[in-house]
């Protein structure tokens, strides 16, 4: 295994500037392939995007075009890449200037990009991140979030619970879907039966198991009876309600009662949303919304710079940021963040069913130069997937540091020693999937080379979002990196960890099993104290840590670029768009009436 450094200046540490279509090996310059597998939407840039022209309509559901920029070699930092990204960025926004038009926020509308398109909208079986970020616009539940993460009302103004079996839901007068029909206790019970129903596979059933029974007394009172006491309840009642009888439609969400309804959904395009008058909490200020779906993070900021698109949450590179903070148009806002990333491991492979091997590929990645390298320091390093601000979550984990001496002795332990010194051969060969999310390939090939200089030879497999999900559920995978998003209560614990939850019944897609895991979790569940709770929690994480599992990677802070023009919106640290309901338009006076003209 030859593990030589490459000429030039530059630092072995850093990440590259862009995510190269080949990444380098470093020492003999053979190339090591990224694999842009292709799904059923096909590569980035489907539908023709990259070949119309560069004047068109804000409103237009195509994209602007890519464009390409020479490979770095992995590891290394390249100004002069820096440089001629945002030349061509600059480029192509002075040719669009000229292409002076009315801007979407001059019309009153709010136009959010996403890094991705869902996979599914339908409350009862949506669990990516973009998916239930626009159903925290279209879809209300029994009881939402605050900022804090602690339930308050929604659909129902108030519950009580006569014992620790039962919990009795009030429902609010005058409750309506968006196709008018009353939203009654009925509708709960049936949006409930329809999830806790085998026959249609929910991926939440798990987390309803412990309901017993539903009744309905009246319209506005629903009766939720369990079987035992489960802590955690109120957390799972964040759940969308939709109308009894609503069947699953594919990629069709159901009617809602959300402050927003939909008017157009196309998986290639964009979410097409309207203000619902009849919301129980008044109609939102901004009439119309519409959701972008957009994958490449260059042209997410070139619609952010023209105007045609005014709000992206966590959807920037940070290396635009300088860019994106300059006098002008757009605002940044930064927040606290409470979405972790990991790396999750396959441990039905044969090697890395050895935790040996897990904790030596933690070892060999050197987080922190990731951190400032790509996150540019906008990122805090964890060690479990509970985001530090949880209740329950344990400060005194030990930390993993780089440490790449003690990394190669595990190897040797396992099995996979150096099987020819500075030669070629790699210990052994791993494949890891991303999504085509341009900051996560960049982590991917810089962790590529990272565990590339321990022995590993690494595959990096950049799939479209939706396949790329399907296969993580599937159990597809030796290596994949994802983020938790909007984590509530430590049942994740439960959900991720426990040996009988298996998608579809929860998230443990990488096959870790430990009774002692599976006997905390449930009795955590259980258990009505908090401070006992806590205990329970502290002492899985500690087994979690020991085991790895999964490597918790780091929590990234909220990011939101917006246009000047717009306000109300709160950053919470599980990147809810909730809070988009009581955005409002406000004049600024530091920019020209005419917005677009420039």
């Amino acid at each position: 295994m030859r593990t030589g450094r490459p000429g030039g200046r530059c630092s072995p540490v850093q990440a590259p500037e862009r995510d190269p279509a080949s990444g380098r090996r470093r020492g003999n310059g053979t190339p090591t392939p990224i694999r842009q597998a292709r799904g059923p939407q096909g590569t980035e840039g489907r539908g023709g995007a990259g070949r119309e022209a560069l004047c068109r309509t804000p409103s237009s559901r195509s994209h602007f075009p890519t464009f390409d920029v020479p490979p770095a070699i992995p590891g290394c930092y390249h100004s002069s890449m820096l440089l001629l990204r945002h030349g061509r960025i600059l480029l192509l926004l002075l040719l669009v200037s000229a292409c002076a038009q009315k801007l979407p926020v001059d019309e009153g509308r709010l136009v959010i990009a996403l890094p991705g398109a869902p996979v599914n909208v339908d409350p009862r079986v949506a669990t990516d991140a973009y998916g239930e970020q626009i159903l925290q616009m279209t879809h209300a539940s029994l009881v939402r979030r605050n900022a804090a993460g602690e339930p308050v009302p929604d659909l129902a103004e108030r519950w009580e619970s006569p014992d620790p079996l039962t919990c009795v839901f009030h429902l609010r007068p005058g409750l309506r879907f968006h196709d008018g029909r009353p939203l009654t206790s009925d509708d709960v019970r049936y949006t409930f039966s329809w999830i806790l129903d085998p026959a249609n596979r929910s991926p939440h059933r798990a987390l309803y198991r412990h309901i017993e029974a539903i009744g309905t007394p009246d319209p506005r009172t629903v009766v939720i009876r369990l079987s035992e006491p489960f802590a955690p309840f109120l957390s799972t009642m964040v759940r969308g309600i939709v109308p009894a009888g609503s069947p699953a439609r594919g990629y069709a969400p159901p009617v809602g009662a959300g402050p927003y309804k939909v008017d157009d959904l196309s998986p290639d395009g964009e979410a097409v949303l309207s203000a619902f008058d009849a919301y129980y909490g008044g109609p939102p200020a901004i009439r119309a919304v519409t959701v972008k779906f957009v994958p490449d993070s260059n042209v997410r900021f070139l619609e952010l710079k023209m105007g045609s698109v005014n709000f992206v949450l966590n959807g920037v590179d940070p290396d635009l940021l300088p860019a994106a903070s300059l006098p002008g148009r757009l605002a940044v806002e930064e927040g606290a963040g409470g979405n972790v990333t990991y790396l999750g491991f396959n441990l039905r492979d044969r090697a890395l069913s050895d935790a040996r091997v897990r904790r030596a590929i933690a070892l060999a990645i050197d987080r922190e130069a990731i951190v400032r390298s790509i996150w540019k320091g906008r990122a805090d390093l964890v060690e479990s997937i509970l985001p530090p601000g949880s209740w329950a979550h344990d400060a005194s984990l030990p930390p993993i540091r780089f440490d790449p001496a003690r990394s190669r002795r595990l190897l040797d332990e396992a099995g996979f020693p150096d099987p020819d010194g500075d030669g070629p051969l790699p210990r052994l060969r791993l494949t890891y999937k991303t999504s085509q999310n341009e900051v996560r390939r960049r982590v991917a090939t810089v962790v590529q080379e990272q565990l590339r200089q321990l022995g590993i030879s690494v595959e990096i497999q950049s799939l479209e979002w939706g396949t790329f999900f399907s296969d993580v559920k599937k159990g597809n995978f030796q290596i994949y990196s994802l983020t938790w998003v909007g984590i509530a209560d430590p049942d994740i614990f439960h959900h991720a960890f426990h040996s009988r939850s298996a998608p579809p019944d929860g998230a443990n897609r990488g096959g870790y099993s430990d009774a002692e895991v599976d006997r905390l979790t449930e009795a955590a569940r259980r258990e009505p104290s908090r401070s006992i709770r806590r205990e329970k929690y502290r002492r899985v994480q500690r087994i979690l840590a020991r085991d790895l599992p999964v490597f918790p990677l780091w929590a990234g802070r909220n990011l939101l670029v917006r246009d000047r023009r717009l306000s109300g919106f709160v950053l919470t640290p599980d990147e809810s768009y909730a809070p988009v309901r009581a955005m409002r338009i406000v004049p600024d006076p530091s920019t020209p009436a005419s917005g677009g003209r420039r």
